[in-house]
């Protein structure tokens, strides 16, 4: 099997789904051994010092984008690829096609949709007031929790 591999530089975070990739080099080459299309161990015939800086590869025979963990020097003028699929980048299109209800958010929500729990303001409202005979010799304390409407 014939494929090519672009070895790239993200300087995006793992987690951003639209990476900022610059190319460094594409290489072509036949597929001799077994590899898992997840994580690939790929064998290419480069300088490793071309490759100090590779972080990210893209397969398209693959169909997908993988991060680099590991490169290894084999020999002069072979390097050892060890990669890992970024699925956010690979399925991109998928994602970004997708339509859904947002149940819970941490600042927008929507109070039309029962999920049992609902945003509620905790505050104290203490407030004193006479009574117009007073008291003899007994003090008392009136306490009133959760009524509405207290005036």
């Amino acid at each position: 099997m014939s494929f090519d591999i672009s070895l790239q530089v993200n300087s995006s975070d793992r987690k951003t789904l639209d990476k900022t990739i610059t190319d460094i080099m594409t290489l072509s080459g036949t597929l001799r051994s077994e590899t898992s299309i997840i994580d690939p161990v790929i064998l290419v015939n480069a300088d490793l010092a071309s490759l100090t800086n590779c972080n990210y590869m893209t397969i398209p025979s693959f169909g997908r984008a993988y991060f680099v963990n590991n490169i290894r020097s084999i020999r002069n003028g072979l390097v050892e690829i060890s990669g890992h699929v970024d699925v956010l980048s690979t399925y991109k299109a998928a994602i970004r096609g997708n339509v859904a209800i947002i149940n819970r958010q941490e600042s927008v929500y929507n109070l039309y949709i029962d999920d049992g729990s609902f945003k509620a303001y905790q505050k104290q409202l203490i407030q004193t007031k006479e009574f117009p005979n007073g008291f003899t010799g007994f003090e008392y304390v009136l306490a009133i929790a959760g009524s509405a409407g207290v005036t």
